[in-house]
């Protein structure tokens, strides 16, 4: 008996199946610069505790006063979905007094683009790290404390699998 085509092309294409290094924006709604340095330390110490649980590889983050970004794969068994609402959860309920002090909320819910080659990879952890540069809310970027460029310690490496460029140069 041969297999359904239709459900082995479903299992080919499958994201939880193949190792994937996610760059994620989550902002504020409407964008209000609000997010001061302990609501900022609270989505740091989040991401911290995803990396010491084995939730996550994270290569870059930073948190800014209106949105996030991070750099990260997913450690099985977890799942884009159920990490981001799981991290999402932990983050809205430690700053609801804030944001609703403040008339805002999170964004219901986040920006995600698969990150698939080296370049790609090398580019957006410099985008990243340097946010708070270009916004000039410092000189260098780890002078901003809610940021990989200064939590060095947050920040997963090596890699734990190699990209585009890296299999061509290393001969895979």
């Amino acid at each position: 008996m041969r297999p359904d085509p239709h459900s082995r092309n479903l299992r080919l294409h499958r994201l939880a199946d193949t190792p994937a290094t996610f760059f994620i924006t989550k902002s504020l709604r409407p964008k209000k610069p609000v997010l001061d340095e302990a609501a900022r330390a609270i989505i740091v110490s989040a991401f911290a505790f995803a990396v010491q649980e084995h939730r996550i590889y994270l290569r870059a983050f930073v948190v800014m006063p209106d949105h996030w970004h991070a750099l990260f794969a997913l450690r099985e068994p977890w799942v884009l979905p159920k990490f981001m609402h799981a991290l999402m959860s932990y983050v809205a309920g430690k700053t609801a007094a804030l944001s609703k002090s403040h008339n805002t909320s999170w964004q219901g819910g986040y920006y995600d683009t698969r990150v698939k080659t080296a370049r790609q990879f090398r580019f957006v952890t410099y985008y990243i790290e340097q946010n708070p540069v270009v916004k000039g809310l410092v000189e260098k970027p780890d002078e901003w404390v809610a940021s990989s460029a200064k939590r060095k310690e947050l920040v997963t490496e090596p890699w734990p699998w190699l990209l585009d460029e890296d299999k061509v140069q290393s001969g895979h």
